[in-house]
């Protein structure tokens, strides 16, 4: 099957999400409108700023109707969540309670298909066409009583906008109507839903614990990948995630100064308890040098795919909460390719099927197509894993199906599929991971006493070093960097492979004698097949 095939095996899928008898309100996707319910037994509404917060809590215990609030890390510009007692007369009570001096603003509580709180609030994004005029903006948003919050970072006449009462529209409304614009590219709401993370629930002592590794670098008469020559040219790979730091399996002279997006601030090293872009940078890129226990001794520690990588911490998590709203992760994505970055690995998204936003479909299309001088970076993307918002497996995690990115699932060691690991259109390839639960893939923890070792994870096998390791990755999170760390390879020997020609490699070299069966060319569990470095840099 052709990438050509795949992508409109993935619009169809998209499209049919439009598809629908019911009554329902919608925004716009970057292919087709995207259904959204409102759930009439929770509501969103903004204080007026000059309401202190003790006159702000009397007057939700006045509104008898109101039953609580409800706590949430993904609502955003202010917004406070409630849950009602009755869902009757849902609209007009929202206009009655908007109409309360102390109310700047009521929104309802939009869900997807799939059941994902989406948070509405004050804020949407809006692409202007590159010929309308700054005072063309202004004019636009005079008339429908909307002002500029800011320019998006590396995105031009990309705009985050505010609603106000005066629009007298909803925030859903006013965005659908900026994308009826004639000078506007796409408009879409600031949804506060964030994506998730999705690592599921050699001195040689860490060599044996290394099997998944070891598996996809692969061999050929006792010759393995690291036998070709011209696999020490650098490469960085931007690991999106929250937070990469140095460790004595990942020199700081190979970590180039990053950002965090989620905080706005150069500190991309994660927070005290984070180790999730430790795990996924060591499995691309760790040295397999030295560590606490082996002191001065040689072949210890984490073994990758490329330890001659630049990592480039991009963060999107923040230190104690989830992960970034999709407008900060589109910026994160422009600004990786745009400052040297030549591989993306996200190893994160969203859990619900029925969610995509086009700033960051924008975003990461633009890096796949534009980044590298115009050769493109490859976006590697993990598939996703079955949650509770996700139930149904067979659908690739937004944004892994995109044509331009290139979705990792996860199988075992013995090639079957691990059932957490989601399926089906706009699957491209899958690599070994764990459960998570056993002990699962060795990587990298912070050093010392942050990170998830010691406290998270107590029981790694005793003799091991629980401050600097961590034994219990797993997922489509580990799947995904194993595939970057493959496409790393590929780039130092050939750095003027586009972005299309890496990933067709990966495709054609994949090994297919899964169990599968009838071996297709194309399978919606395994896409093209388990990946191979060896086969992958054999070649080129």
């Amino acid at each position: 099957m052709s990438r050509f095939t795949k992508t409109t095996i993935i619009l169809l899928a998209v499209m049919l999400v439009g598809v629908s008898t019911r009554a329902q309100e919608y925004y716009y996707g970057t292919y087709d409108r995207m259904v959204v319910l409102r759930d009439s037994t929770k509501m969103l509404m903004k204080f007026d700023p000059a309401v202190p917060s003790l006159n702000q809590s009397a007057f939700i215990e006045s509104v008898g109707r109101i039953a609580d609030t409800v706590s949430s890390a993904e609502a955003v510009d202010g917004f406070v969540a409630c849950s009602l007692q009755t869902g009757a007369g849902y609209s007009a009570f929202l206009d009655s309670l908007q109409a309360a001096a102390e109310i700047l603003l009521t929104e309802p509580f939009y869900v997807t298909e799939q059941g994902g709180a989406l948070y509405i609030g004050q804020s949407f994004c809006a692409a202007f066409e590159g010929s309308v005029s700054s005072s063309q903006i202004d004019s636009i948003n005079d008339l429908y009583s909307v002002s500029i919050q800011r320019e998006l970072r590396g995105m031009p006449n990309v705009y985050l906008l505010h609603n106000s009462p005066g629009s007298g529209l909803r925030t859903l409304d006013l965005a659908n109507l900026y994308h009826s614009l004639p000078e506007t590219e796409y408009a879409c709401p600031a949804f506060g839903m964030r994506p998730q993370l999705t690592a599921y629930k050699v001195f040689d002592y860490y060599s044996d614990h290394q099997p998944h590794t070891k598996k996809v670098i692969g061999q050929f008469n006792g010759a393995s990948v690291w036998d070709f020559a011209g696999l020490t040219n650098t490469v960085t790979v931007a690991v999106v995630d929250d937070g990469t730091d140095s460790h004595e399996d990942l020199p700081s002279h190979r970590i180039l100064p990053g950002y965090d997006f989620a905080e706005d601030d150069s500190d991309a090293a994660p927070g005290p308890a984070k180790a999730h872009g430790m795990s996924c940078a060591g499995i691309i890129a760790a040295s397999h040098t030295t560590d606490s226990i082996a002191g001065l001794q040689n072949s210890s520690g984490i073994a990758s795919l490329n330890p001659h990588v630049n990592v480039l911490p991009v963060k999107i998590g923040y230190d104690t909460l989830g992960l970034a709203t999709y407008v900060e992760i589109a910026e994160a994505i422009t600004w990786a390719h745009s400052n040297g970055a030549d591989i993306l690995s996200n190893s994160w998204g969203w859990p619900d099927k029925y969610a995509e936003f086009p700033t960051l479909t924008r975003a990461l299309e633009r890096a796949a197509l534009f980044g590298r001088d115009g050769r493109g970076c490859p976006v590697i993307q993990s598939s996703g894993n079955i949650t509770a918002f996700h139930s149904n497996p067979n659908y690739v995690r937004y944004p892994a199906w995109l044509p331009n990115s290139f979705a990792v699932g996860a199988i075992r060691l013995d090639d079957i599929r691990w059932d957490y690991s989601c399926y089906g259109p706009g699957m491209d390839i899958v690599a070994p991971s764990d459960d998570g639960y056993t002990v699962g893939v060795w990587s990298l923890d912070q050093m010392g006493s942050a990170g998830y070792n010691p406290g998270w994870v107590s029981d790694c096998p005793p003799g091991s070093n629980d401050d600097g390791y961590h034994c219990w990755f797993g997922g489509t999170s580990a799947a995904a960097p194993v595939v970057a760390g493959v496409a790393a390879l590929l780039l130092s020997k050939d750095s003027a492979l586009s972005t299309e020609a890496v990933y067709y490699i990966l495709e054609n070299s994949a090994v297919r004698d899964l169990d599968w069966g009838s071996i297709p060319e194309y399978h919606l569990e395994y896409g093209y097949g388990r990946v191979d470095a060896f086969r992958a840099v054999l070649s080129i």
